[in-house]
């Protein structure tokens, strides 16, 4: 029965990561393709603040913008929720064999629970940082403000975003790590109390 368990927590973990990894892929591609396309078309904000001419030179970026950012807390919760489900359920595995990996595998074995780690870390940087962009947005369509403050506002934003871009594209590498290195890991084996495996 507990292999069983074990079993089932292997493949839990290894499609949430999966999971985790095609969607945070197509949440950057999908992004970066909506403000490439509005872009290319010139699109205009129909609303205000957005709309307004003072932002002429940014309308493209407040309509990709305005769509990316739904798109990006959205997704990123899902994201969230699959890479703490992995995270979760390999450990549990973990815990519920208490076995030793091989020699051969230990390298690997190491490398997956390092990599794994890593991507739950990042992940929650990149999550901290994309709360403070998804709240800071708004403002930098202030009407009230002036040129000044509105151009320190968006210096601010952009260091935001490529900061965001950073951990998140690192915790996406940490965790395709975890997942590329997983045929490498010997599968650990529960014991029965004789010391044969179930």
């Amino acid at each position: 029965m507990r292999n069983q368990l074990a079993k089932a927590l292997n493949a839990l973990w290894t499609i949430a990561l999966g999971g985790y990894l095609g969607l945070t892929a197509g949440l950057i591609i999908g992004i970066t393709t909506i403000f490439q396309g509005a872009e290319k078309i010139a699109a205009s904000p129909g609303v205000e603040p957005y709309s307004d001419p003072m932002f002429a030179a940014f309308h493209h970026k407040a309509v990709a913008g305005y769509t990316g950012q739904i798109l990006f807390a959205r997704g990123g919760i899902t994201a969230i929720i699959l890479l703490g489900l992995a995270a979760a359920a390999w450990t549990a595995r973990t815990v519920l064999i208490l076995g030793q990996p091989g020699n051969a595998a230990k390298g690997a074995g190491l490398a997956r629970a390092i990599a794994l780690a890593g991507a739950v870390l990042f992940m929650g940087l990149g999550t901290a940082v994309t709360v403070k962009i998804n709240a800071s947005w708004p403002g930098l369509y202030d009407t009230a403000a002036t040129p000044d403050e509105l151009a320190t506002r968006r210096a601010d934003f952009d260091q935001l975003h490529q900061r965001s871009s950073r951990v998140v594209t690192i915790a996406w590498l940490c965790g395709l790590v975890a997942l590329g290195v997983s045929p490498w890991c010997k599968e650990l084996t529960p014991q029965t109390a004789s010391g044969v495996p179930e």
